[in-house]
């Protein structure tokens, strides 16, 4: 089975510090790239004459609109708050780094409500629960046919009896029993408009190691 994933990228607030010891705050849906246009000096004026930069802090955002906040938020604070600021957030990515569990839900949807599923659940579904505490990130794919190598033979593999996984990492088994998760879950659309056309659901939780 091959699973084409779709990762869902927030929006991203983020502090460098620059070679004058100066703070840039700015926010971003794509901090790789944006961090790479900087060092070019395709980016931020201000940090174009004030290379080379340190990236000291970074917060994700459900939208647009709360990164544009929180920046607000964050350009506020006095140099030293901001510099707190990143170093109890970076102790906290290091304590928390990886999820230590997947939770996996699969299932397929009638042929006509296809679209609206997966609208509902990029734009609507998968935003209420990267909200629940616990959930670090969602990752959704569709399976599709292959062909793979394995002992000296080429094998033919049909899509997968459930067309649409969904993946949540997330800190602990508790997470998808909570009161967050149960509210969450029966947010927006997916509960009126979509769960009665899935069918065939599964929901496994793996735990890393």
């Amino acid at each position: 089975m091959i699973i084409r994933m779709k990762n869902f990228m927030n929006w991203t607030v983020y502090m460098v510090k620059c070679n004058d010891n100066s703070i840039y705050t700015g926010i971003s849906n794509d901090l790789k790239k944006r961090l790479e246009n900087h060092a070019k000096g395709n980016g931020s004026k201000y940090i174009r004459t004030r290379l080379p930069f340190k990236l000291i802090y970074e917060e994700e955002c459900q939208s647009r609109s709360n990164a544009l906040k929180r920046e607000i938020e964050i350009k506020k604070l006095t140099k030293k708050n901001k510099e707190l600021l990143a170093q109890l957030n970076n102790k906290k990515r290091s304590h928390n780094e990886m999820s230590k569990f997947v939770f996996i839900v699969s299932m397929n949807v009638k042929k006509e409500y296809e679209n609206l599923f997966n609208e509902v659940y990029d734009k609507e579904h998968v935003p209420h629960l990267l909200n629940v505490p616990g959930v670090n990130k969602v990752t959704r794919g569709k399976g599709i046919p292959f062909n793979f190598s394995i002992g000296g033979k080429t094998k033919k593999m049909a899509s997968p009896n459930q067309k649409f996984v969904a993946m949540y990492e997330i800190d602990n088994p508790e997470v998808v029993n909570s009161n967050e998760w149960a509210i969450a879950v029966e947010k927006g659309r997916w509960s009126t408009h979509i769960r009665q056309h899935t069918y065939d659901r599964s929901h496994f939780l793996y735990e890393y190691y």
